[in-house]
């Protein structure tokens, strides 16, 4: 009788941690198509020239310029990241750029030419890798990558 009762609690645990994990699981798919979702109402950012999405942000103290910048899922994607006051550096938190090296500050009046496909939807933050000042913490944006 007691291996019954210990077969039916252990069941019974089984079953709830089980219902548990996919209400979890349900509420990150909720999560994840909400913040899929967010962004659709923006327009595509830049000009599509000869394949290639083109892109120009400028970076500032303690900004990026466009705000958002919004690409297609398999695009490829040329960014023409400038410096417009003093050197900033740029990353794309979680998208490794090829050639490109996040510790790399671009000086005022240059132009950095950073070219990838963008493979996954998401967003992600973009921000400034060499500190410029002390708003340099706040200097983020958005990377959207749409479906």
């Amino acid at each position: 009788m007691k291996k019954i009762i210990m077969v039916l609690v252990l069941a019974t645990f089984i079953i709830s941690a089980c219902s548990k994990e996919d209400d979890d699981t349900a509420k990150a798919r909720k999560i994840i198509e909400y913040h899929k979702k967010k962004f659709d109402s923006l327009p595509l950012s830049g000009k599509v020239i000869n394949g290639v999405r083109e892109i120009e942000v400028k970076g500032s103290q303690y900004e990026w310029q466009p705000e958002n910048i919004v690409v297609k899922k398999g695009e490829k994607v040329r960014l023409l990241v400038a410096s417009l006051d003093v050197p900033h550096g740029f990353e794309i938190e979680g998208i490794v750029i090829p050639g490109w090296d996040i510790g790399k500050l671009i000086k005022k009046g240059d132009t950095a030419v950073l070219e990838f496909t963008a493979e996954e939807a998401g967003s992600w933050d973009t921000v400034c890798t060499g500190y410029c000042g002390p708003g340099h913490g706040t200097m983020k944006r958005k990377f959207i990558v749409r479906e």
